[in-house]
């Protein structure tokens, strides 16, 4: 039996919890639903964003900071013939590069399919096209936020059966070391024509 003192410090305990625990639920929930604060760095595409890896942590635009950004948006349930097809491009410009220039690159692909997108999902799936790819995702509102900075869509296709599939961007941005714009190459580009592009931005920089 617990003594009068014991159950006073027991209960005491228990509302400090559940108030805790409430308290956090209420904020993650305003702040999953206000806009987050991004800048764009004076770009006229890309900006900043803070969202999450495929290895649960936190991942930083600044992070990259001195590389070469390739950024592209699509989801792990878009069709091999879209997303894959990128994906497996830019993973082989860096093959073509070489490592001494990739090094210098970051191949960013961000999920816009938060809900499905898990970080299992996204290490599993970002795997399969090597190991110098990097995959994040974020809450529903941050993703729509860094999508709307970067000129990508953030469209959501119903399909039959109630299944749908969030629209794949058409272009990859490239972002300069310092976090400046330069363009984008279409989605479709070969892995030559990414490596190529890469190379002549390079030239360009000296």
């Amino acid at each position: 039996m617990l003594s009068k003192r014991d159950r006073f410090i027991l209960i005491v305990t228990l509302v400090i919890v559940v108030i805790s625990s409430l308290v956090g639920y209420v904020g993650y929930r305003i702040f999953d639903r206000m806009a987050p604060p991004l800048t764009t760095y004076g770009n006229e595409v890309g900006g900043s964003f803070r969202l999450v890896n495929g290895a649960d942590g936190s991942v930083l635009d600044s992070d990259f900071r001195g590389r070469w950004m390739l950024v592209y948006f699509g989801s792990t349930h878009c069709p091999d013939t879209l997303c894959g097809a990128t994906m497996e491009s830019m993973a082989k410009a860096m093959d073509i590069l070489g490592r001494a220039k990739a090094r210098y690159v970051a191949p960013i692909f961000i999920s816009v399919d938060p809900m499905r997108d898990t970080s299992d999902v996204l290490r599993t799936y970002t795997l399969r096209f090597g190991p110098r790819l990097f995959s994040m995702t974020g809450s529903p509102k941050m993703v729509e936020a860094v999508a709307h900075e970067y000129h990508a869509p953030y469209v959501r296709k119903p399909l039959e059966n109630g299944d749908y599939m969030m629209e794949p961007a058409s272009q990859i941005v490239i972002m300069s070391p310092t976090e400046r714009y330069v363009g984008t190459i279409p989605a479709s580009a070969s892995a030559q024509e990414i490596a190529d592009r890469i190379e002549q931005l390079m030239a360009e920089q000296k």
